[in-house]
């Protein structure tokens, strides 16, 4: 073989070694595009808890408001809630995940409340979202923006006003932080953004706190979660809220 069939020979060889290590390159690089993006869309899956209704609101998905139907929306509060038992001359539906930050609401919104087309929506901020590394305004916001997505809608807010754990309740990693004083600020704003704009506003706080400002011990379970009592005595705030509620046109 001549020198130069050898260059050439040597020259195809390199050219398909290469094309060999850039396709391989390339799978490795895509495999590994999808490894993070199934990590990031099981993320965003978890924390939004989209899943978690999927199947039962395609069941109850509506193009019309339907009169007497109450999303009650938020997190273990509304999950653990007997519904029926409380509001039996109204459809109640629970929207509650356990665990959920504010932040996560807005990922679930619109399926979870605006597609089912209810009168109401009952929105639930827990003392959880209170944290030393959350901003108040940030809750605000999360706030304001479900509430202006269910006007929207033609669908009634109603708010609730927070409330805090027993009183040895701590925040871990964090001692000193008191927990009950964010929520007071937080039911403070509440207060006075709901007498602004016209909005209900069914006040737990004051339904189920003690004389020092926290989760009244014969109304919960644990630091955190209401007992039958706990349930009834919020209970009667939500149909105070909705007795001062006024007519909906049915869309």
């Amino acid at each position: 073989m001549t020198r130069k069939w050898r260059l050439i020979l040597l020259v195809s060889l390199i050219g398909n070694l290469t094309i060999v290590y850039v396709g391989y390159k390339a799978w490795e690089y895509r495999s590994n595009i999808n490894y993070w993006l199934d990590k990031y869309l099981l993320v965003i899956d978890e924390f939004s808890g989209t899943d978690t209704y999927r199947s039962a609101n395609s069941e109850l998905q509506s193009e019309k408001i339907i009169p007497g139907r109450i999303v009650f929306f938020g997190t273990q509060v509304i999950n653990d809630w007997p519904l029926d038992k409380f509001f039996p001359d109204y459809e109640t539906i629970d929207r509650g995940v356990i665990g959920q930050r504010a932040a996560g609401f807005l990922l679930r919104f619109r399926q979870d409340v605006i597609e089912l087309r209810p009168e109401y929506v009952l929105i639930e901020i827990s003392s959880y979202n209170f944290r030393p590394n959350t901003r108040a305004d940030e809750i605000y916001d999360y706030v304001v923006s479900m509430v202006e997505l269910a006007q929207f809608n033609n669908i009634q807010p109603i708010l609730t006003t927070a409330f805090p754990p027993r009183r040895m309740y701590e925040v871990d990693e964090h001692p000193n932080y008191n927990v009950a004083d964010t929520v007071a600020t937080y039911n403070n704003w509440l207060s006075v953004y709901t007498r602004e704009h016209d909005i209900l506003l069914a006040d737990w706080y004051s339904a189920v706190v003690d004389s020092t400002g926290n989760l009244r011990a014969d109304l919960s379970v644990t630091e955190v979660d209401l007992n039958q009592s706990g349930y009834e005595a919020i209970s009667n705030c939500v149909k105070l809220a909705l007795a001062d509620a006024s007519p909906q046109n049915d869309n």
